[in-house]
C-alpha cells in the first residue's frame, strides 16, 4: 500500500496535470492523421473550413465555368426551405385537427406533471400547494459561498470553445477531459478558500470519490439560476452543456460518475416529513409569505402587515418544528465538510422538520411570490393598458390596423383583430410566467435527458445543439389550450417552434422567454412615470407640450406603436406562431431608440432593455 504521502504527490501532479491540459496538443498526432486523410464531403463542410481566400477564388471559378454548381446548391437551399415552410403548415393542420376531435372539458391546470404521488398537493396556478413541488429552495450562506467558487470555474472555463467544435478524434474523451478540468479548477479553487476542510479529501482522492460534492455544487449553480434568470447570463449555458454532455453513456463511463443531482425544491424537503403536508396546507403559511405592497400606504399600516408575518412564522414553528435528538448536530445545508463526506451519515436527522427548515420553505415560497411579482406584473399591466385604453369595436384617434409592407409589418389586420391578436399574445406570456418554475424543470429535465441526444449544426445562426424537448412542448400546448379556450377564436399560427432551426432546444426556448419582463418592464416603467416627470417641470412640460400636444397624447402613442409594431409579424413564419410574436417585440425593441418619441423614455430614467449584465465574477 502506498504512503499517504506518495498518493498526494500524485494526485497533486495529475490535478495539475489537468489544469495545464492542452487538449489540441494531446490528441495532435492523431487529429493531424485525420485531417490529412479526411476531406469535406459536402459544400457546406467545406464552407465551415474555407478561409477568405479561398472563398473568393472559388466564387470566382464559380462564374468562370459556368457549369451549374451554384445554381444546384441554391436549388437545395430552396428546397431546405420549402420542406421547413411545409412541415410548419402540417403541424398546424394537425394541431387544429387535434383540437375539433377533442372533446370539450373545463379549464385545467396548464402546468402538471405526469405521474404524481398520492399525497401530492394539487390546486390552480395560484394555490402555492399547486406549484410547490417545481418552487426551489432558497441558498444558505455555505452553499452562496459554493455558488462563488462554482462562477469562478465557470467564467474561466472554455467548454463550449472546445467541445462545440468541427474536428477529428474522440469527441466523447475530449468531453471528459473537459469536464475533468472543470472539476479539477473547483477542487483548487475550494482547497484555496478553506484549506483545513478540503485539503485531504479533494488532494487524496479522485474526482469519482467526490462525486456527491461536484453533484451538489452544480445543482446549486442551476437552483441559483432558476431562482435568478438576470445572473449567470454567460456561465449557465456552460454548466448546463456540460451537464448535457456528462449524461452521455460513453462520456459517464469515462468520468466514471454521475455529475447530475435533482434541483432542490421546497416539496423535496417536506414530502418525507411526518407534518411536512399540514404545514403546507395550513393557512397560517398564506399569512407568513404573503407579499407586503407599500403603495398607498402608511407607516404604521406597513409596520402591521410586517408584524403579522413574524407572528405567523412564529407559530408555524411553535406548531411543527421539531427538536433534534441530545447531542445531534444539524449541519446547514451545503456545509463543505458534510459534502465531502459524501453527504449526511445519521438519516434520522433528514426526517426531522426543524426550525431552520421551516424558515427555508417559508423563505423560499415568498421568493416564489416576489419572482411572480417581477414576471407577471408588467405582462398584467401591458393587458390592463390595452383594455382601458384601446377598443376592438371603436377605433377611434389611434387605431391598431397594420398593412404588409408598410412600417416593417409582415402581417395585415384590422384594427378588431390586431387588438385580439396582441391581447391573445400577452394572455399567453402572463400563463407563462405564472409557470415559469414549472417549464424551467422541464426545460432541465429535456436538456439532461440520457435518452435523448442532440445533433450540433447550423441553423442559419451558427452552430447550435439541436434536440427535441417533449416535456416542455407537452406543457406549452397545456397552456395554449388553455388560453385558447379563454379567448374563443385563435389569431395566428398555433405552432410552437421546439427542436427545430428557430428553436433549437430547450434552453433557448426558456431564454427567449425570460425576456419578457424585461421588454415589458421598462415600457410599464416609462408610461407610469411619464405623468410624474411631466408635472416635476416647467421646461419638460412646455417640451411635451410643444413636441407631443400633451402627456396624454404621447402616452397613447407610444402604446399605439408598441401594440401595432411590437405585434407586426416580423419574425419567422410571418411572426404570428407563438414564438414569432416574441421575434416581433425583440425588433420593436431595437428600434426604439429611432422613434419620435424615445426622449420621452430617456426623461423617466430608461437605460435599455436587457437589464443588468456582466460577464465577471460576482455578476
Amino acid at each position: 500500500r502506498k504512503p499517504v504521502s506518495t498518493m498526494a504527490a500524485s494526485t497533486k501532479q495529475r490535478l495539475s496535470a489537468m489544469l495545464d491540459a492542452d487538449l489540441s496538443k494531446a490528441e495532435l498526432v492523431q487529429e493531424d492523421t485525420a485531417q490529412i486523410q479526411s476531406k469535406p464531403a459536402t459544400f457546406n463542410d467545406w464552407l465551415q473550413a474555407a478561409s477568405a481566400d479561398e472563398m473568393r477564388a472559388c466564387l470566382k471559378s464559380l462564374i468562370s465555368c459556368g457549369n451549374g454548381q451554384a445554381l444546384e446548391h441554391m436549388k437545395s437551399v430552396l428546397e431546405e426551405d420549402r420542406a421547413h415552410q411545409d412541415w410548419v403548415n402540417t403541424q398546424e393542420k394537425a394541431w387544429k385537427d387535434k383540437q375539433l376531435d377533442k372533446p370539450a372539458k373545463p379549464a385545467e391546470a396548464p402546468v402538471q406533471k405526469a405521474e404524481q404521488a398520492e399525497d401530492e398537493p394539487l390546486g390552480s396556478e395560484e394555490d402555492v400547494k399547486a406549484q410547490v413541488r417545481y418552487i426551489p429552495l432558497r441558498l444558505s450562506s455555505a452553499e452562496r459561498s459554493l455558488l462563488g467558487i462554482l462562477e469562478g470555474a465557470l467564467y474561466v472555463s472554455e467548454y463550449t470553445d472546445q467541445v462545440d467544435v468541427y474536428h477529428a478524434g474522440s469527441k466523447a474523451r475530449r468531453m471528459a477531459l473537459q469536464i475533468q478540468q472543470v472539476c479539477a479548477i473547483l477542487a483548487g479553487l475550494v482547497v484555496a478558500n478553506n484549506f483545513d476542510v478540503a485539503r485531504k479529501p479533494l488532494m487524496e482522492k479522485g474526482f469519482a470519490d467526490n462525486s456527491h460534492f461536484f453533484r451538489m455544487v452544480f445543482e446549486i449553480g442551476r437552483r441559483y439560476k432558476i431562482l435568478n434568470p438576470d445572473k449567470l447570463r454567460g456561465s449557465y449555458g456552460k454548466l448546463i452543456h456540460m451537464l448535457q454532455d456528462s449524461v452521455k453513456g460513453e462520456v459517464t463511463r469515462q468520468l466514471d460518475f454521475d455529475c447530475v443531482g435533482s434541483v432542490k425544491t421546497v416539496w423535496s424537503l417536506v414530502k418525507d416529513k411526518p407534518n411536512g403536508l399540514k404545514l403546507l396546507q395550513d393557512p397560517l403559511l398564506t399569512r407568513a409569505t404573503r407579499e407586503i405592497y407599500t403603495e398607498g400606504k402608511t407607516r404604521a399600516e406597513i409596520d402591521a402587515e410586517s408584524k403579522d408575518k413574524s407572528e405567523a412564522l412564529a407559530a408555524l414553528k411553535r406548531n411543527y418544528a421539531q427538536q433534534a435528538p441530545s447531542g445531534a448536530v444539524m449541519k446547514p445545508a451545503g456545509d463543505l465538510g458534510e459534502a465531502l463526506r459524501g453527504g449526511n451519515k445519521k438519516p434520522e436527522l433528514d426526517g426531522l422538520l426543524t426550525e431552520e427548515r421551516i424558515e427555508t420553505v417559508v423563505a423560499s415560497i415568498s421568493d416564489h411570490f416576489a419572482f411572480l411579482r417581477f414576471n407577471r406584473e408588467p405582462v398584467e399591466r401591458m393587458i390592463d393598458y390595452l383594455k382601458s385604453h384601446f377598443s376592438p369595436s371603436k377605433e377611434g384617434d389611434f387605431g391598431l390596423e397594420i398593412s404588409r409592407g408598410r412600417g416593417g409589418s409582415c402581417l395585415s389586420h384590422s384594427h378588431r383583430t390586431q387588438y385580439t391578436f396582441v391581447l391573445q399574445s400577452l394572455l399567453l406570456w402572463r400563463e407563462i410566467m405564472g409557470n415559469m418554475f414549472a417549464l424551467w424543470q422541464m426545460t432541465e429535465e429535456d436538456l439532461l435527458d440520457p435518452n435523448s441526444s442532440y445533433r450540433l449544426c447550423d441553423t442559419g445562426q451558427g452552430l447550435n445543439r439541436v434536440q427535441q424537448a417533449p416535456r416542455v412542448s407537452r406543457a406549452m400546448h397545456q397552456i395554449l389550450h388553455k388560453v385558447q379556450s379563454e379567448v374563443g377564436n385563435w389569431v395566428g399560427l398555433s405552432v410552437v417552434h421546439l427542436g427545430d432551426r428557430d428553436v433549437p432546444n430547450a434552453l433557448v426556448f426558456i431564454d427567449k422567454y425570460t425576456q419578457v419582463p424585461r421588454i415589458l418592464g421598462p415600457l410599464v416603467r416609462t408610461l407610469d412615470r411619464l405623468p410624474e416627470v411631466y408635472n416635476s417641470s416647467p421646461a419638460i412640460k412646455a417640451y411635451i407640450d410643444t413636441e407631443f400636444n400633451g402627456v396624454d397624447v404621447v402616452r397613447m402613442a407610444i402604446m399605439q406603436d408598441f401594440f401595432r409594431h411590437g405585434f407586426d409579424g416580423s419574425g419567422d413564419d410571418g411572426g404570428s406562431c407563438i414564438d414569432g410574436r416574441l421575434t416581433s417585440c425583440w425588433n420593436w425593441c431595437s428600434k426604439v431608440e429611432k422613434k419620435k418619441y424615445f426622449p420621452c423614455f430617456l426623461l423617466t430614467g430608461f437605460t435599455g432593455f436587457d437589464g443588468e449584465y456582466s460577464t465577471g465574477l460576482g455578476s
